[in-house]
Order: structure tokens, then C-alpha cells, then sequence
């Protein structure tokens, strides 16, 4: 996807599509209503969702490269869009109660949810309820998924059992199992996407290091900094954690310049595990193989937790997003040293834990501040519990009683901590005065 966030980019460049889908015409004129007790009322435009909804409705694609550039377009084709802010009484955060238009004045209504890592949910069409979604929504999806699937495991406890019980094997092997279990994919088809994903990765991380640039941004790039640091001796020697920093901050300037990443799981978490993974595997002298099976193994750790909690900071705060990146990324560092499925949850359930508590609060309503430093943390916290693992380190608490207990924290969190731009840093008087500079569309810094 483009940046700069999954749950609102690429997750409203979907409700868009959806729209069409379900309009059967061009539109004319749509109305997105946003409730203010949600996250959408304060983060909508900053966070991408206008753009992403411009776009979808125009039917352009998560990577197109005008999309930057949809609201604009539509305007120009006439294509009218509204956004109100009303009480309905949503019972999530990312609601986005539509209603469309078509050039023939064919109209639709539909509620949908963005739930965390630009899935989304159908769950009210043209004033009937939607239970079974499932139709309507996998044709927006990369992967197309199986109607009932045959798996052996309904919920997460089930599921952990199962990865368990192959726990001598690689991560990556039990993630190829799942894959073609609940997808229409071979083996082969899997090991060639998750390669594909491994080139995106590294390519967000040369576009961030050739240098980008963004108007609409609080941090120009800063990447460079650190090897120019380290040619000048001014660093504490760590070549391998000071390569994750140069690589994550990369990533996350690429996704801030809206240039092409991977959501793993989120946009704002895009840095971890590619801004780690690569640079420990080229340091380690691993094969793109290698690469591709380690983010496999991280995949499977991402299912595991979506199966009880998310991905969505508006749900769960940043411990959601960087804390499950976090565990994912030290899942794929045990699979890269050759660690089974075991050592690998091991890792994963440290890094977790390491993580539980940490709030999403963006300065600005821009996906940047303090979310690079998260990253940079979720990566080296990823290395440590990873090395923790492999030398036998004890995790204590098994990784699915983590995942439970990071549903519990969340439910638990102040909604003016769950990337409502209502609390925290982003209520500083420091992030009060970026956000008046960039409205007057001033480069903060």
C-alpha cells in the first residue's frame, strides 16, 4: 500500500471500491458520516482517509501513484464528497456510515468498519443488517480466502494448541500449512507473494535511503544521519542495531512520502519488520529464501493475535500496532537463525509482553511522531527477544495468554489514547503548534 495508514488508507481506498461494487455505477455524490465519540472525526484527513475514499470511488488502486493526489481528481470529474459529524451511536471507532450516489441517481447506504490493517467489515447494507460478509468483501482482498474453511482450530486457544503441536517444525512450514488451508494458493503461490512482499520491503528501504520528499509531513528524511554519524565515528559501535535505525527510519520516510510498503500488520508499525529483518539477514548472509520463509513465520504469529485482539490502534492503542510488530518481528529473526516454531513463539511472546500498555498518541494527526521512535524500539526490542529466545531464555508466559491478556489492557484503554489525537503527545502544546503550521501548510520541521 501507500501511506501513511493501513486502518485509514488503505482500509477507506477499500470502502470506496466496496461502494462502487455495490452502486454498479459511476457516483455522483457520496456522504461518509463520522460519529465524534470514534477516531475518525480528528484523523480523517491527516491519516488518509479523504484520500483514500477519493480514490476508491474513482477506482484506483492501494499502490496507484495518483492516489495522493484523488481528492483533487475527483473534484475535477465532479464527483462530489461530503464528510458530517453526527451521533449514531457507533460501536467502533473506524465507522464510516456511507451513503452514495450514482450518476443516474441510483442510491445505496452500508455501514463498514475499518478494522486494523485495511481489513475491513460490511455490516449494514441499505438498511439490513450484513452477519455474513463474505461475499462482498473477498474480491477487495490480495488473497482470496476459502468460504468455511476446514481448519483445525476455531479461536485462538485451539489455535496455538495446533501450532504446538508441530512446534519441532519451522514457523514458516506451519504458516504454509495454514495458507493453504484457508486460501485458494499452493505452496508455491504463497512462497512467490511472501518473495514479493521481501522485494517491497527492501525497496522501501532504498527509496527512504535515496531520500524523499513530502510537503505534508512533520520530519523530513533523517535516515542518512546515522551513516553519516558512523563514518564520523560519533556513534556507540553497534553495526547491527544502528542498521535496524537507518533501515526502519528509511521505511517509515518512504511511507510518510506515501511511496510504496508493506502493512506488517499496520502502516504505522510498516517500519519493524522489514527495517529489521533485512538488514540482520544481509548482515547474516541470508538468501532472499531465507527472507521469505522468516516473514512467513511472522505472518502466522500475526494470525494468531488477530484471533483475539487487532491490529488497529484506534481499538488497542500502539501496543496493537507496534507491540504486535514487535512479536511478529521476533518470530522472523528465531526462523532466520534456523530456531523452530517453539523458540519462535518464545520470542514472540517476550516481545509482546515487552510491549503491553504502550499508547497511540500521533503528533499532529500524522503517522510520524512519536510512531518512528515505536518502531526503532519494536525492532530492537524484536532482536533482544529474539537472541533471549534462541539462547534459552524463559518467556514464562505462554504467547497465547499474552495475546489474551493484550485484549484485556485494550479494552481497558482511554479512548483518548487509541489514536484519537485526543490525549498524550499529541495534546502537547509542542504538537498543537506543528498541527497549526502544517494546517497553514508550513513544513513543521
Amino acid at each position: 500500500m501507500r501511506g501513511p495508514s493501513s486502518s485509514h488508507t488503505a482500509a477507506s481506498v477499500r470502502i470506496g471500491h466496496l461502494a462502487r461494487k455495490l452502486l454498479g455505477e459511476e457516483p455522483a455524490h457520496a456522504i461518509f458520516r463520522f460519529d465524534p465519540s470514534g477516531a475518525l472525526v480528528t484523523t480523517y484527513q491527516g491519516q488518509g482517509s479523504a484520500m483514500g475514499l477519493a480514490g476508491g470511488l474513482l477506482g484506483m488502486e492501494i499502490t496507484d501513484a495518483q492516489l495522493t493526489d484523488s481528492e483533487t481528481i475527483a473534484a475535477e470529474k465532479g464527483l462530489k464528497i461530503e464528510y458530517r459529524f453526527e451521533k449514531y451511536g457507533a460501536t467502533h471507532p473506524n465507522t464510516y456510515l456511507t451513503e452514495v450516489t450514482g450518476v443516474t441517481g441510483k442510491k445505496i447506504t452500508f455501514t463498514a468498519l475499518s478494522t486494523g490493517g485495511g481489513i475491513i467489515r460490511l455490516t449494514e447494507l441499505n438498511g439490513n443488517k450484513i452477519v455474513d460478509d463474505f461475499d462482498y468483501i473477498n474480491f477487495l482482498m490480495p488473497v482470496k480466502i476459502k468460504r468455511n474453511p476446514e481448519l483445525p482450530f476455531t479461536e485462538l486457544r485451539s489455535a496455538y494448541k495446533w501450532v504446538m503441536g508441530k512446534s519441532d517444525l519451522k514457523l514458516s512450514a506451519i504458516a504454509k500449512e495454514y495458507e493453504t488451508l484457508i486460501g485458494e494458493n499452493s505452496v508455491e503461490e504463497i512462497e512467490k507473494m511472501s518473495g514479493s512482499i521481501s522485494v517491497v520491503l527492501r525497496n522501501a528501504i532504498e527509496n527512504g535511503m535515496a531520500g524523499t520528499v513530502f510537503a505534508d509531513r512533520i520530519l523530513q528524511q533523517q535516515s542518512h544521519l546515522i551513516g553519516q554519524a558512523s563514518a564520523n565515528n560519533q556513534l556507540i559501535p553497534n553495526e547491527m542495531v544502528n542498521r535496524i535505525i537507518e533501515s526502519i527510519s528509511a521505511i517509515m520516510e518512504t511511507k510518510s512520502s506515501m511511496g510504496i510498503i508493506v502493512a506488517a500488520p499496520t502502516a504505522g508499525a510498516c517500519g519493524t519488520l522489514g527495517g529489521t529483518l533485512i538488514p540482520v539477514a544481509d548482515i547474516m548472509g541470508k538468501t532472499e529464501d531465507d527472507i521469505s520463509d522468516a516473514i512467513l513465520a511472522g505472518g502466522i504469529v500475526g494470525v494468531l493475535i488477530d484471533l483475539k485482539a487487532g491490529f488497529a490502534a484506534e481499538e488497542g492503542g500502539c501496543q496493537y500496532e507496534t507491540g504486535s510488530a514487535a512479536a511478529m518481528t521476533a518470530a522472523a529473526l528465531v526462523e532466520l537463525a534456523g530456531g523452530n516454531a517453539k523458540t519462535a513463539l518464545s520470542a514472540a511472546s517476550m516481545a509482546l509482553q515487552n510491549t503491553l500498555g504502550l499508547i497511540c498518541d500521533p503528533v499532529a494527526d500524522r503517522v510520524e511522531v512519536p510512531c518512528l521512535g515505536k518502531n526503532i524500539m519494536a525492532g530492537v526490542n524484536a532482536l533482544a527477544s529474539a537472541n533471549m529466545a534462541l539462547a534459552g531464555f524463559n518467556s514464562v508466559i505462554p504467547f497465547d495468554e499474552v495475546v489474551i491478556a493484550l485484549k484485556e489492557v485494550a479494552d481497558s484503554m482511554d479512548h483518548k489514547y487509541r489514536c484519537t489525537c485526543k490525549g498524550g503527545l499529541s495534546t502537547t502544546e509542542t504538537a498543537c503548534s506543528i498541527f497549526k503550521d502544517l494546517k497553514r501548510g508550513k513544513t513543521a520541521i
